[in-house]
């Protein structure tokens, strides 16, 4: 049986939004929000396939912000 890995079209459609942020970065919230992807979802991404490529900063009120 083969290895399952992550959905390559959820993988673009947060890197195309974090991509297009012009900020200093993008409230994990606000992520889903835009690529229209359950909070869950999108924390699991960001943290199992997608730790290497974004910096993830823990603010003070305890939620994450996602960065290029």
């Amino acid at each position: 049986m083969p290895k399952k890995g992550p959905n390559k079209k959820k993988l673009e459609t947060i890197m195309k939004i974090i991509r297009s942020t012009k900020s200093n970065g993008i409230w994990i919230r606000e992520l889903a929000r835009q690529t229209n992807l359950p909070l869950a979802t999108v924390h699991f991404y960001i943290n199992k396939f997608l730790k290497d490529r974004v910096k993830i900063e823990t603010v003070k009120i305890g939620e994450l912000l996602i960065n290029k």
